[in-house]
């Protein structure tokens, strides 16, 4: 008799916990998809910031790419005024008294054709200057014709170094920077050029 009324109640056990299951899973189903979800979620948030990461990267190396570039072209490229400029170019190429610098003139010529042809419209202001200095102020002069915003040409370097006579030759003489050594003599040969188109020579 007791086995028999234990098989309704294993059934009604049994029905129970599946009842019990079920519910838990019901209850628990939306929590389990719902984790899911933001999981899968978070994983695309975390692959879109590493790739944001990487676009970040990629424009400051862009950046400083595009940086230097325009660093090189600006060493590279002059610029090629609309007028002679003369007054800018001898005040650029003009050095001050010091003791490594004894005398410079700066003589601008007439404009002439930049090109053997002459039939471009670009013209160019020969430029002369004679200086007795010591070998860096030369070469410092030389520097800044070279690196000025505007495109001048070195024609012709010329550099003597005083020798003994020159003073009983009828010469000024040597002249010498504050450690003894004589200056040197230079002769520069410059040409700065310029466009004429528009009827802008000087």
């Amino acid at each position: 008799m007791m086995t028999e009324a234990s098989k309704p109640a294993l059934a009604l056990l049994a029905g129970s916990v599946a009842a019990l299951g079920a519910a838990v899973a019901f209850m628990l189903l939306p929590s389990m998809e719902a984790s899911q979800s933001r999981s899968a979620e978070s994983g695309r948030l975390l692959a879109q910031v590493a790739r944001e990461a990487d676009i970040v990267a990629e424009r400051d190396r862009l950046h400083d790419e595009l940086a230097q570039a325009r660093a090189d072209a600006s060493r590279v490229l002059r610029t090629i005024p609309g007028r002679a400029e003369q007054a800018q170019l001898m005040r650029m190429l003009a050095v001050g008294t010091s003791d490594d610098m004894g005398t410079q003139t700066i003589v601008a010529g007439d404009p002439l054709p930049a090109t053997p042809s002459g039939t471009t419209p670009y013209r160019a202001v020969p430029v002369t200057v004679d200086m007795k200095a010591s070998f860096e102020r030369i070469i410092d002069v030389l520097a800044r014709a070279e690196g000025d915003r505007r495109l001048v040409r070195p024609i012709r370097v010329e550099l003597r170094r005083p020798i003994d006579g020159d003073e009983a030759r009828g010469g000024r003489g040597a002249m010498h920077d504050r450690n003894g050594r004589p200056l040197l003599e230079a002769r520069l040969e410059l040409d700065a050029v310029f466009t004429s188109a528009g009827g802008n020579e000087p």
